[in-house]
Parts: C-alpha cells; structure tokens; sequence
C-alpha cells in the first residue's frame, strides 16, 4: 500500500531536533562512506554475545572538521540510541562486528 497522506497527522510539520523522524533505514558501518542522508539520530542493537560484554562504535559528527574528528561510543547488550547527535558516519574500523545500526532521518 502507498504512503497515504490523508492518515499522516504530522505532514504539514516542519522537521526540528526534537520532532520525530519521518524515516528509518538499516545502514552499515563503512570507511569510505558518510551515511546519505547524515542521520538525525542512530539507534544501535548490540547481540549479547558481543566479545567482551561492551561494543565500541566509532563515529563522526555532522559538525566535525574532517574525518580524523572521530569518537568512540561504549555499549552495552541490547537495543540503545547513541548520543544525541547528528552523525555522519559510523566507521568500520573501530567498530564491533555484529552490531546492527538504525538511522533516523527526516528524508
């Protein structure tokens, strides 16, 4: 069935920070690719068997001057939003395997 806009309440909204996301993609982690477009927000599932009990997700702020602008994220077992902020890339290297990464977005 196609989007319908008649059952869309919040269509005639304009997007902000704090309003909710209008999509929701599965991405990967990748080294040579900003997520497109950059998210609004990322969720991450973390497996319980992740080695060691607590995956690292290395990341790059929208706002960041260039790549080598990275941080890495602690998470722990289970389904978690990172920090609040926008992210342009969520890198492979530095990144546990394993981990499944949704991003929100207003496009």
């Amino acid at each position: 069935m196609p989007y319908d806009a008649a059952r869309d309440p919040l269509r005639a909204l304009s997007p902000s920070a704090s309003s909710p996301a209008r999509t929701l993609r599965l991405v990967s982690p990748s080294d040579s690719a900003d997520l497109d477009p950059y998210a609004k927000g990322v969720w991450v599932y973390v497996p319980g068997d992740v080695s060691g009990g607590v995956a690292t997700i290395r990341v790059t702020a929208v706002g960041a001057a260039s790549d080598a602008e990275t941080v890495d994220v602690r998470a722990t077992p289970g389904l978690q939003p990172l920090p609040p902020v926008q992210l342009r890339r969520i890198w492979a290297t530095g990144t546990s395997t394993g981990l499944f990464f949704y991003a929100l977005a207003d496009r």
